[in-house]
């Protein structure tokens, strides 16, 4: 149990805890916790620490994975690439890096981002706010890589502790505030 900006990491895990869960992965409502400066700022500084001077860039998917990924890249002093979902946005597609999963709800997702934004051989931090299943995250890794760049390692608020999450957990490039066992 480590010590983040004078929070103690148990008692960020206790504030995850107590918000309001998802019916579908156990995802939490983390907005709450965005607005408590006090809260966010240990949680941004734990899930940075392991990677400062070690990525190129934080590449995060939408909807709400940005704004973790946002707040990662400020900390880490490194630009943000964010990976649209379903995009509607125009990228011709021989300068686009795609990739697809099956979705919560069974239904395929694509993700999109543009080539240019991940140079071959970057050193990428992917960070999302909840991996409940892992597969937008796996689809993430698999972008990253298809884009000849190294997945230098996955921040995430919170975690089911699947069998795809647990994985990630046993390379030790999975860094997680809140990880809660999931049925298997």
């Amino acid at each position: 149990m480590g010590v983040c900006m004078g929070m103690d990491l148990k008692e960020l895990e206790n504030r995850i805890s107590l918000l309001a869960a998802d019916g579908i992965g156990g995802k939490r409502d983390l907005l709450p916790l965005y607005a408590d400066k006090e809260a966010v700022g240990a949680l941004v500084a734990y899930l940075a620490e392991p990677f400062r001077g070690k990525v190129d860039c934080v590449c995060s998917p939408e909807p709400l994975g940005f704004i973790i990924g946002s707040m990662l890249a400020r900390e880490l002093g490194v630009g943000l690439v964010v990976i649209r979902r379903n995009s509607q946005f125009l990228i011709d597609p021989e300068e686009q890096v795609t990739a697809s999963y099956i979705n919560h709800r069974d239904q395929v997702t694509t993700l999109i981002t543009e080539r240019a934004l991940l140079p071959a051989g970057s050193r990428v931090l992917l960070a999302d706010d909840w991996m409940s299943t892992a597969a937008t995250m796996q689809a993430c890794v698999n972008m990253v890589e298809d884009a000849g760049c190294v997945v230098a390692g996955i921040a995430t608020v919170g975690a089911t502790y699947q069998s795809a999450a647990r994985d990630m957990v046993d390379t030790g490039k999975l860094r997680c505030v809140y990880c809660e066992k999931g049925q298997e």
